[in-house]
Parts: structure tokens; sequence; C-alpha cells
């Protein structure tokens, strides 16, 4: 044992040494909170804190956590509680540069000259920043002493794996290493993963900025490989993105990124996500592969199933800002709210807050709580779902008043016109307060995020959307319930990203996690920290539910259901095992990836994998790029298509442009066709998302789009309304009752659903399968001539536009409201190159001709 690491342990074990830092942190919590607390534990006198600080500096010398964590815990504290105290600011500074936490010594510095003793800290705090500065594009960025050591191991590692607590400036650290990787090669192809639309925004934005003009840099969100685009390309994708691109190109890279790397263990999309970085990695044996992941384990055992064995890991388990979890309850006389601190050993009496609001109503506590002790830094809320998050956002909104903010008027007007008159958000946005979940537009999501970043917004009601990837750190953090949706557990790892969002680095030292009604929680998840455990989703699937994955492979594939979890996970993993007999390689993949199991269930899943395929009969390229999608259902649609093609009746499977005459028509057959063959499913259903998709494709607005759904629903109710009178008519006493009033935001709440899982999501994965199983047919019957005129609709329901012109906007970046303006304004609609496209559109709007186009940018 060190000296320092022996010293610490005697401090720390002295008799009064809790005593003093429980009143301390106390003390420093309270302070913290932006309403007043009738705190109930003295704070440490400026002897007691100035003893606490001279502990804090030896334990900063040792390497470790605990005692580090100490440390910056009673630097940050003591720089909250000490006031005037010029003797205590100056230990807690120095503190903060032993622990190489320069985002919170810039944050706490002062202005002015320093003397005496000070300027020999000053000089030393200097030289230490120094060491741990790079050069950002034209900054000058002091990084934490994490980061650096991130940063000098980045250039070198073959495979490395990033992890560390959320807001520590991981993914900041690898787009400037991919960036600088960019500008210095004259040929350099990168791709960076992520698992969200709003996620692929944020970064390919961040990349877009950091790069500035490059001309000759090709950076897209789109999984199109261009011929004619240049050397250097990067490419932000979603899992699903990589797997098409992979299938439709040979690219190699140069460098893979994953961000939230513990999506590995999620389900069909974990095995999506490994399938895809495999391929991409085993492409080329110089493909460098970064793993990014907050506060995650287990990355040694996955790196295998990469083809990279010598993944090292970097990890951190330091947040650079003080985070308080503060546990919330109604006081059981008046209108109070008691806290506690919660500690590692336990909640800790913290004092009453007394107000003139009530708080007797379980289900408005979370909005009173947060209108009381959120006013201040910006608040996020968490809601269990969309439903849940127009709720609580609409209490939040009736404590409040219209601010007068111009920028927040601006998105009310942005919301009535691009969204719906009706919907409830552009009234409450004009308060300060708004709701945000995943399946919203991009562009409103981006344009919530920005205008809560910017401290326009103060409270944001979210849902799990923001547990991962978006950059998105608040002042507060409020939670009052441990499950998502209806009532379904979170997992505790998820629960701790999301509260690690409290407290912005580089412009907080503090931040609360507010936990309401604590005591009354099931299950008490926030006691003791809990990160992700990383896992290959495939092995959880077989080790978890082998005799379902058998059936599966057997022919008896589960039907996907909310009410069945193990459904997806399922029949993903059955059709990745029939892909790979399909290219006989099952036995080495599940020797691989399976080898912890039982060697005879290996042996009974290797040869059920090859007896599926020998049933099915499908192409093994067929299969490789389609397996998400139930292999047995594809066998069914191809099947279905020979049959249409003796009939004579090949047109009718062949997909044209949506915007031509009788496209409804003919996507309403190829959705039914697919949703009957593969998924075994209700006609009628793909009737109402063929309809949707159509008009998605074409361009069609969302008020538009949203309009005809609140008519839809009108007459779906006034068709209810009259077969229920007709009921009461025969039967007086039949107690039907009728539909109520149309409530806007329900409509578009099922309608962004319908758009972003079946339209954007499971079409586009079934739409894949079915042109490839198409061109195959049509291969085989002689007709390769027609597979020219086949339309990429997948791509089209991806993007929500339907000409090669508006694909290439929005690959410059463009939302889909400025592509769709811009399409008319050039005559050529397969207008591909996008040098040419950057050029006229510069002309056009100099020369002032579509200024109604270039207002959307």
């Amino acid at each position: 044992m060190s000296f320092a690491l022996d010293l610490s342990a005697r401090m720390a074990g002295h008799a009064a040494f809790s005593d003093i830092l429980r009143r301390l942190e106390s003390s420093g919590a309270a302070r913290s909170i932006a309403a007043e607390i009738e705190i109930v534990t003295e704070p440490p006198s400026d002897e007691d804190l100035h003893k606490l600080l001279y502990c804090a500096g030896v334990f900063v010398q040792t390497d470790d956590l605990a005692y580090r964590r100490m440390a910056q815990s009673i630097a940050l504290n003591s720089l909250i509680v000490a006031g005037g105290d010029e003797g205590a600011y100056q230990r807690g500074r120095r503190i903060l540069t032993d622990l190489g936490n320069f985002p919170a010594l810039d944050r706490v510095g002062r202005e002015g000259a320093e003397t005496g003793p000070s300027f020999l800290d000053a000089l030393r705090r200097t030289l230490s920043r120094e060491l741990n500065t790079v050069r950002v594009g034209d900054q000058w960025i002091p990084l934490t002493d994490f980061q650096k050591d991130v940063w000098d191991e980045l250039p070198d590692a073959r495979a490395i794996a990033i992890s560390a607590p959320t807001s520590a400036g991981k993914s900041f650290l690898v787009i400037e290493h991919l960036c600088r990787q960019v500008e210095r090669a004259a040929s350099f192809h990168a791709v960076y993963v992520a698992p969200t639309r709003a996620l692929l925004s944020e970064v390919s934005a961040k990349i877009q900025r950091r790069l500035g003009e490059a001309a000759d840099v090709r950076i897209t969100t789109v999984p199109t490989q261009d011929p004619s685009g240049p050397d250097r390309q990067v490419f932000v994708l979603t899992q699903e993105r990589l797997q098409v691109l992979l299938a439709a190109s040979a690219m190699t890279f140069d460098l893979v990124v994953v961000d939230e790397a513990q999506n590995l263990s999620d389900g069909s999309r974990g095995m999506i996500l490994q399938d895809s970085v495999e391929q991409a990695v085993s492409r080329s044996g110089t493909t460098r592969l970064v793993l990014l992941a907050p506060g995650a384990r287990g990355f040694e055992a996955v790196g295998a199933s990469f083809g990279a064995p010598d993944l090292t890991v970097a990890r951190s388990e330091l947040s650079s800002v003080l985070q308080n979890r503060i546990q919330l309850r109604k006081a059981k006389v008046g209108n109070a709210l008691e806290l506690d601190l919660l500690t590692p050993e336990g909640p800790r009496r913290l004092g009453t807050y007394r107000s003139g609001r009530g708080f007797d109503l379980p289900d408005s506590r979370l909005a009173a709580a947060a209108l009381e002790l959120g006013s201040t830094g910006g608040s996020l809320v968490y809601a269990t779902g969309p439903t849940d998050a127009e709720k609580v956002a609409r209490q939040l909104s009736h404590g409040l008043e219209d601010n007068g903010d111009p920028a927040l008027s601006t998105i009310s007007d942005f919301v009535k016109k691009h969204i719906h008159p009706d919907y409830t958000l552009a009234g409450m946005i004009r308060k300060g307060v708004a709701f945000h979940y995943g399946k919203m537009p991009t562009l409103l999501r981006e344009t919530l995020e920005g205008a809560f970043r910017d401290g326009h917004v103060k409270f944001l009601v979210c849902t799990t959307t923001l547990f991962e990837g978006i950059n998105l750190p608040a002042r507060n953090v409020f939670i009052d319930t441990p499950t998502r949706g209806t009532k379904k557990p979170l997992a505790p790892a998820a629960l701790w990203n999301f509260a690690g969002r409290a407290g912005r680095m580089s412009a907080d030292i503090v931040g609360n996690v507010f936990l309401v009604d604590y005591e009354d929680w099931p299950d008490k998840p926030l006691d003791d920290f809990v990160g992700y455990e990383v896992q290959s989703a495939f092995l959880r699937t077989a080790s978890e539910v082998p005799e379902r994955l058998l059936g599966a492979l057997g022919g008896t594939m589960p039907t996907e259901s909310p009410h069945d979890e193990d459904a997806g996970r399922v029949r993903a993993a059955a059709g990745l095992l029939i892909s790979k007999a399909a290219r006989n390689e099952v036995r080495g993949y599940v020797e691989r990836t399976l080898a912890s199991l039982d060697e005879g269930l290996r042996n009974r899943l290797t040869v059920a994998s090859l007896a599926a395929h020998e049933k099915i009969g499908l192409p093994a390229t067929l299969l490789a790029t389609n397996w998400t999608v139930d292999p047995f259902g594809l066998r069914r649609l191809y099947d279905n298509m020979l049959k249409k093609v003796a009939e004579e009746k090949t047109l009718e499977l062949i997909p044209i442009s949506p915007l031509e005459k009788g496209a409804s028509d003919r996507y309403g057959g190829i959705f039914a066709r697919i949703h009957r063959e593969v998924n075994r499913g209700d006609v009628g259903f793909a009737g109402l998302v063929s309809g949707i998709a159509v008009r998605w494709m074409r361009g069609v607005p969302y008020p538009v789009m949203l309009a005809k759904a609140v008519e839809r629903q009108k007459r779906h109710d006034d068709k209810k309304r009259e077969k229920n009178r007709i009921q009461r008519e025969r039967n007086p006493a039949s107690r039907v009752r009728d539909p109520g009033e149309i409530v806007v935001d329900d409509v578009v709440r099922r309608e962004f659903d319908l758009i972003e899982d079946q339209v954007r999501f499971r079409f586009v994965q079934l739409g894949k399968a079915y042109i490839d199983i198409l061109n195959i047919v049509l291969r085989e019957t002689g007709q390769e001539g027609l597979i020219g005129e086949v339309y990429d609709f997948p791509l089209a329901l991806e993007l929500g536009i339907s000409t090669k012109a508006g694909w290439s906007f929005m690959e410059l970046g463009l939302s889909r409201i400025a592509a769709v303006a811009l399409q008319p304004e050039f005559p050529d609609s397969n207008l591909i190159l996008l040098c040419h496209i950057m050029v006229t559109l510069s002309e056009a709007v100099a020369a002032g001709t579509s200024r109604h186009a270039a207002g959307k940018f």
C-alpha cells in the first residue's frame, strides 16, 4: 500500500471525518437547488472545511476511485458553500487541477490577476492545462485527464472500447479523431453507427460543422454508394442502414465507430448491429474499430465476435460534475416536500421545502415538484411514454404563463404550420414547456432540443428516447417511476444513464436528480450504481430461450406481438442462423459465438439451421442480407410471385414511382402481398399502412397527412356512432358508448407511430426483401429486362421523398421539408451530382429566383 493510500485510509476512518463530510455534502446539495430549503444540518465551520480540503489533497494523490471521487466531491461542494473564503477557493481549484478536471476548473474561475501563493497555483494550473490541451478546428480545448489519455491512445488503437459516464465527452473525442483522419488522408472511408435517427442528425451535423465546406468530402446519412463521389466519405448510419449499405456494395472502411455500443445486447437490433459491424471489420485487415458506451462492462468478451480479440478498454467512472440524487416525498403536514440526499451509506436527511402549492395528488406531484425545484438551469422530466409525456407537459404548462420569448413564438408558429393547428405543443411551448418522444419528426425534435440547449425551453418532458446518445444535459432531472410503457421495468443501467444527464460539463459543476416518491418505488435502482453489461444479443437469446429458437428453426416462427418481448429476438436469431447455414458458415459461427453453451445444444442448433435452409431453398445472397425477415415467410412470398408470373400478372408485382398514376393501387397490392405472405397478417392493416406510405413517399407535408388522419378518425367515429344508434334502436337497454370528441394529440401520436414503426422501419426491411426476391424471380423467369423498372421504394419509405434529386438534397443535410420544397426548382428529378446541385442551388439563391426554397434551409 502506498503512503498516500495508507494516509487516506486513516483520514477517512477518523471519527470526525464522516460527520464533517456529511455536513458539507448536505449543505452543497441544499445550495444547489433553485429554491429555499430549510436544512436540518449546519454547514461545516471554516476550520472543518479546510480540514476536509486537506484530506482531499491527499486523496487525489491516490489511484483509488473511491478516494478520488471523494476528493472531487469535497472540492466541488467547497466551491459551492465557501463563499468569500479565498483559501478554500484556491484549495478547491488545486484539487480540481490534480484531478485533471479542467471543464469544472474553468467554470469556477474568477476574473482578475492572481498574486502571492495563488499565483504559483495559477502557474501550476496553466502548465497542467497546457499539457491537456488539444486543438479542435480553430480552437484550443483543455481535456480532462481521462479524455487526454484516450486521445493519446486513439491514433494507434486497432480496436478500442471507451466507457465513461454520460456527458464525459466520449463522442466529442472520437468525432474529432475521425475528422482529423479525414483531413490528413487522400482516401478515407469511415462509418459512424448510431442507434437512432435523432442521433444520426446530431452526429452528421457535428461532422459537417467540424469539416466545414470541404468539397471533396462526402458526409451522408443515406446508405447508398456514390460511384462519382469523392475518395473521402463518412457515413453516419443506423445499424439497419449499415446493413443495407453492406448488402449493396463491397466498400471497405478505414474506421468503424459504434456509438451506444451497449445496444449489442438489445434483441434483434443488437444482432443486426453485431452482424453488420462484424462484416464491416472483416472486409479489411486494416479497419480500426472504436466502441463507445456509458458506464459499460463486458467489452472484452464481445471483441472476438467482431474479429477484434485484441480489443482494449479505456474506462472512467468519475463524472466531471457533481451529481446529487435527492429523494422527495410529501410532508405529512402542510404544503411541503421532505428531501433526502442519497449517499452510499443510505438516505441522509436534507431538509424541508415549503410552498403555497399543494402536493397532495400523486398523479401531479412530479409536475408540481419540477415547477417548484427545477425553475433554473433547465429540467428534464421523465415520462413513461408519449401519452404520459403530453400529460405531464400539460400539467407543467398550467403552472406557467406565456413569457413572450420571440424564439418560442416562432417555434409555436412552426408547430401550427408544419404539424397541426390544434397540436397542444404549439400552446405550451410559448410557456417554456415541451414534450419530446422518438417518433416525432426529426426537424421538430431537433428544434425542441435546440430550444432547450439555448435556455428557451425550461422544462422538457421526455421518454426513453433521451436516455442514450443525444447530447442534452440539464441542471435538473426529475423521475417518479422506474418503469416504462405499461409499467414494464426499466433496466437500472438505463436509469443511471438518464440520471447522468444532470450536470452540464463546461456549463455547471453540479446537477440534481430528483426522485419523486422514491421510498414507494418497488425497487431502489438508484441506490447503488449499475452500469451496462455488454453481451451478445444472439448469445443471450440462444442461452435464455433455446427451445423457442429451435422451434423457430423448425418453422414455428413466433408472431410478433407487444405482449411477447421474446418473439422479435427469436425470429431474428433463427433468421441469422439460417443465413449462416446458407453460406455454409453456421457450424463455425455457432462454435465461435456460442462457445459458452452446452455442446449438445450447439449441435442441435447447427443441425436445425441446416435443415431449415434446405427446406427453404432460397439463395444464400438473399438470406444473407434479409435474415431479419422470417425466412419461411420469404419462401412463401417467392412462391406467390412465381404464381403471379405464371398467371401473366408480372407487372402487378413491379413497384413504380409513387408519383405515377395508379401508384396507390399498386402499393396497396404490394403491401397486402408482403403482409399476408411474410407476416401472415391482416391485409386491412396493410391497406392502411400502404395509403400512408404512398403519401409519405410523395413528400406530402405532415400537416396534410395529419389532417387526413384526423378526417379518417372522424369517419371512423361517425360509423361507430351510427352502428351504436342502430344497436340502441334494436335494444333500448344497450349501454354502448359513443366516441367522444376527437383529441388531435392522440391522432397525431398514432400517425407518428405508423410512419416511424411501420412505414420507415418495418416495411423498409420488408420492402428490401420484396425487391430482392422480385429480382430473383424476374431473372429465373427470363424477364431480366424488367429489373431496371423496379423502383427503390424502401429508400423512398426511409427518407419520405420519391426522386433522386430529393434524396440528394437530403444527403446534403437538408430536412424533408426543405428537400420537398426544392425539388420543383430543378427540372431534372434524377439530379444526383451533388457538386452540380450545390453550384446550381447557390446560383438560384444568389439570383433570388427561389426565396421560398432558400428560406427552407
